[in-house]
């Protein structure tokens, strides 16, 4: 069964200057949904990055959302 993960990702530039993105990930547990996250940013060629936090989704959140199974949504 997939639930919605809230993933914490830190970016940081070459000149040192960071920024903290949210995401929220379709996943089976929080080792898939961070293992997806990592998958895409490779595949995209993004580096620099740092998954700071996984944390499941609460019941409310999940049903606000509706992300379907395997999918990955910018927070905020």
């Amino acid at each position: 069964m997939y639930w919605p993960f809230k993933t914490t990702v830190r970016f940081q530039s070459r000149d040192g200057t960071e920024a903290r993105v949210d995401y929220l990930v379709s996943a089976g547990n929080m080792v898939e949904a961070k293992f997806e996250l990592q998958r895409r940013f490779l595949g995209e060629e993004i580096f620099g990055y740092k998954v700071e936090s996984v944390v499941a989704a609460t019941k409310e959140e999940a049903a606000a959302f509706l992300l379907p199974a395997g999918c990955i949504m910018l927070l905020g």
